[in-house]
């Protein structure tokens, strides 16, 4: 009878380790976060500085964002109604755990405004709420720069405008 007890309590642990690392790759997928959806993304300047050190700005408007994922594929566009109803610029994005990283290319038309590109890094507040800097690398040569480009960073929040999103933390700016 002893033995009959220890293989019952066996067989129950075995089951309950099964059952409990099957279910902890769905509860830890529940806790990603995506960028998938629209955002509301509003820039500031950092240090009062409105201009690149080359004169260059993208000023500080409200820009509509929206990202989509379809597998290992994540883009996004910015929606430029301001010049045209079809203006949107692609770029790409990744999440790794609450960091985020995105990279866009400017609109470009002509010659007569700054070309280039424009990259994202910052955090999840909560599932509704982004912060972070962006750095606007200009196609204009800078010798004093790292990088060889006119940069300049600033700062940016974004909002989840669809629903559908859970609320992870508090209201955090």
């Amino acid at each position: 009878m002893a033995k009959l007890t220890r293989i019952l309590a066996a067989l129950v642990i075995v089951s309950g380790l099964g059952a409990a690392s099957a279910v902890t790759p769905k509860a830890r997928m529940q806790n990603e976060r995506t960028l998938a959806g629209e955002w509301l993304v509003t820039s500031s300047p950092i240090n009062g500085e409105l201009f690149s050190p080359r004169g260059n700005t993208l000023g500080f408007p409200d820009r509509d964002m929206v990202f989509e994922q379809d597998g290992d594929l994540r883009t996004g566009v910015v929606l430029r109604e301001d010049v045209g109803q079809d203006v949107r610029p692609l770029g790409v994005w990744r999440v790794n755990g609450d960091r985020i990283s995105t990279t866009f290319q400017l609109w470009c038309p002509d010659t007569s405004g700054p070309c280039g590109s424009i990259v994202m890094r910052g955090e999840f507040v909560r599932d509704d709420r982004i912060r972070g800097t962006m750095t606007a690398f200009f196609d204009v040569a800078d010798d004093h720069s790292p990088t060889g480009y006119d940069t300049w960073t600033f700062a940016f929040k974004g909002d989840r405008v669809s629903s559908g999103s859970t609320n992870s933390g508090g209201d955090a700016q």
